[in-house]
């Protein structure tokens, strides 16, 4: 089973990368090393991401201009982190609120309503 395949560890992951976004300001992340793997791998002098991590934080920071001068991918890519972080959290919501539904039980549940079903009378 692959880590993030559960939604409260993407969940988890996604509300702490979306912190950071909103902690950090764009410019202690431009103070950072340079992480592009494709500028490093390919030698390129900037790949199409180049700048999203920057982006993403002046989003977070409410610098909508300046995160459209970083990249403007963050048109994309930060309203679908909103939402797929909105997602998992109501998944898990329903989860909490709704636990197993008659689809969902164990074949050991299965087995044991068929054995003993709670409205036989013992």
């Amino acid at each position: 089973m692959a880590l993030f395949s559960r939604r409260v560890l993407r969940l988890l992951a996604l509300g702490v990368v979306l912190t950071g976004f909103c902690v950090l300001p764009p410019e202690a992340i431009s103070r950072g090393p340079d992480l592009c793997l494709w500028r490093r791998l390919l030698h390129l002098a900037a790949c199409p991401a180049c700048g999203s991590t920057r982006a993403l934080a002046a989003f977070f920071h409410g610098r909508w201009g300046e995160a459209l001068a970083y990249n403007r991918n963050v048109l994309v890519t930060a309203p679908l982190l909103v939402m797929l972080a909105a997602k998992d959290a109501l998944t898990v919501i329903r989860r909490i609120s709704y636990p197993a539904t008659a689809g969902q039980l164990s074949a050991l549940s299965k087995r044991t309503l068929i054995a003993d079903p709670p409205w036989r009378d013992s």
